[in-house]
């Protein structure tokens, strides 16, 4: 019976965590949002049936560490889904988000969001935190990218859970995800 009553409690929650989420959904193409070559673009514009938002640094190791995973889902389900790295704040310039586009040798779009819009409309508190949406801008996943970190300083030898990718395969099949939220470890993302 406890079991019973605690999955009833999960799946209620759950059931909560995606309600309050998708609400927001709908304003997600009006973002302020601007590439490294300072010209605006709207998430709306990328025509893919998925796209994986991914809040990043560059000075943050996680998000260092993080980018061949990225290119290579980025690689893996590119007729599906694009991969886009959003930097929040204003705390480095476009200098530092091209050295580090070069540095890792990025092969997925990377947006400045300096006003903070897009994370504050997705509650986005550490890079990396994904954010899976659909081309209805329903949120369908949000959390780590996989389950590497398992807290800060603290990481398993390999990812033994690929949250983000199997969320895409379920998505590219029609069907539902298992897993639709974890919690996202990594550095915070600062007030500026």
């Amino acid at each position: 019976m406890k079991m019973l009553g605690s999955r009833r409690l999960l799946f209620v929650f759950l059931f909560f965590q995606f309600v309050s989420l998708s609400g927001y959904s709908q304003q997600l193409g009006s973002t302020g949002l601007r590439n490294l070559d300072g010209k605006p673009v709207k998430l709306s514009s990328l025509h893919k049936k998925l796209t994986a938002i991914v809040f990043l640094s560059p000075e943050c190791p996680l998000s260092e560490n993080y980018t061949l995973v990225l290119n290579r889902l980025q690689q893996q389900f590119h007729e599906s889904t694009e991969v886009v790295g959003v930097f929040p704040g204003k705390s480095y310039s476009v200098e530092e988000y091209v050295a580090f586009s070069k540095k890792y040798k990025i092969r997925f779009l990377l947006l400045t969001d300096s006003a903070k819009k897009l994370s504050g409309q997705l509650n986005a508190t550490v890079t990396p935190e994904v954010f899976l949406v659909d081309r209805n801008n329903n949120l369908v996943y949000s959390g780590a990218i996989d389950n590497w970190v398992v807290d800060l300083g603290k990481k398993r030898a390999a990812a033994t859970e690929h949250y983000l990718a199997a969320a895409i395969s379920a998505c590219n099949k029609n069907e539902p995800i298992i897993v639709p939220h974890t919690k996202a470890v990594g550095c915070f993302i600062n007030d500026l």
